[in-house]
């Protein structure tokens, strides 16, 4: 390898710790940028190694040269060369011994606080930090979250500062896009994950609270009563050994969108759901055993197909409501207005249950269905009945 080469070599490897994070972004494999930052030193020092080795080079043909009293080729380029890829080697360990001299104090990580246009503020500890580019990696991370207004990393404390709409994003999520870049985050204690139960170091109590995640923005505290765990089976194919994030993030999004659920977590593993019930939502204890006993005495329970039984009885009153409303504007006989109820009922439960072809269709059917026990001025009273609605109106049952 001739001197200007390994010049230019020595030059790639220095600043591999500092550019290599950024090539790794504009790829999109930006995770791989920890790995760069971690063994910076490595190329750093190789780079200074090969440096000095280009010099050695280039000085030893100089002198042969000068010896033998012939010119030397490339001199001019290869002294150019060396100099610039000096000038950079020398620039970036300066960089990289600066942050140490110049280092700040590590900020603690804080609870969010509460800004003046709506948004939160949370600083976040980061451990693998190693170098000025390392924040790149971490910063693209945090904008890609929906719901985040700024983001500011810092290697000298090792912390991220995150504004961030509450409404559309927490802090764990916060914490699980700079994870995916390979660095560590780790929040305050009071934003910890509310799945993750406290140490009560003076009793085992079941019922120890636990320190809230993005409930703690609600201010509530969560206890293990209000914890249900459910299996699942949401690996990711690709990485059996983590959950698939795009398969559970309808389901835990869909679970959190329910009116008595405050949160839904997936464990890393893709292979338990932790949901955590509202205060309002909590069973007491006594209510709960009374509960408990009506459940397994196997009365008035559904499983799976089983609440077709509950959707036949919706069909029925439905249908009920509706002939009242037709008697209430003209007279029916009693021979068809059993049989006009009977029909409607028939035709609901097939568009409860999925059996019709067409939703849409439901009010057509119904007038349809209805024409067998109803004249035309008849109809159209049926069709300003179902027009008002199928839900009960005031004085109605």
């Amino acid at each position: 390898m001739k001197a200007k080469q390994a010049g230019i070599l020595s030059a790639l490897l220095a600043s591999a710790c500092c550019i290599g994070p950024l090539l790794l972004v504009a790829i999109g494999v930006g995770s791989g940028a920890v790995w760069v930052g971690r063994y910076h030193w490595f190329f750093l020092i190789g780079g200074i190694a090969v440096l000095i080795w280009a010099w050695a080079k280039y000085l030893r043909e100089k002198t042969i040269c000068d010896c033998e009293h012939k010119p030397m080729g490339g001199r001019r380029s290869a002294m150019l060369t060396l100099l610039i890829t000096t000038a950079l080697v020398l620039g970036f360990a300066g960089l990289n011994i600066s942050r140490y001299v110049f280092a700040g104090t590590p900020v603690v990580a804080q609870t969010q606080t509460h800004l003046a246009n709506g948004l939160n503020r949370i600083v976040v500890s980061v451990e693998g930090l190693s170098c000025v580019t390392c924040e790149i990696p971490v910063r693209h991370a945090l904008k890609r979250v929906d719901g985040v207004k700024s983001a500011h990393v810092s290697v000298a404390t090792k912390t991220a500062t995150v504004d961030y709409d509450p409404a559309k994003t927490n802090p764990k999520q916060l914490v699980v896009a700079i994870n995916s870049t390979g660095y560590r985050a780790s929040l305050p204690d009071k934003t910890n994950n509310s799945a993750s139960m406290a140490t009560n170091k003076n009793t085992n109590d079941p019922k120890t609270d636990l320190a809230p995640g993005s409930a703690g923005e609600n201010a509530a505290i969560t206890t293990a009563d209000r914890i249900s765990l459910f299996k699942v089976s949401l690996q990711c194919p690709a990485a059996p050994q983590i959950g698939c994030g795009s398969a559970s993030k309808p389901i835990l999004l869909d679970l959190e969108r329910q009116p008595g659920v405050l949160e839904a977590w997936l464990n890393r593993a893709g292979t338990m759901i932790a949901v955590v019930w509202k205060p309002e939502s909590e069973i007491k204890r006594e209510s709960r055993d009374e509960e408990l006993k009506d459940f397994l005495s196997a009365k008035g329970w559904y499983r799976g197909i089983d609440v077709d039984r509950l959707t036949e009885e919706e069909a029925g009153i439905i249908a009920a409501r509706l002939v009242r409303r037709v008697q209430a504007k003209t007279a029916l006989a009693n021979d068809k207005t059993e049989g006009l109820q009977h029909a409607l009922a028939d035709s609901l439960r097939k568009n409860l249950t999925g059996e019709s072809a067409r939703q849409s269709q439901k009010q057509t059917r119904l007038e349809e269905v209805a024409r067998e026990y109803l004249d035309q001025d008849q109809i159209k009273v049926l069709s300003q009945a179902i027009e008002k609605g199928v839900r009960p109106l005031p004085n109605e049952n």
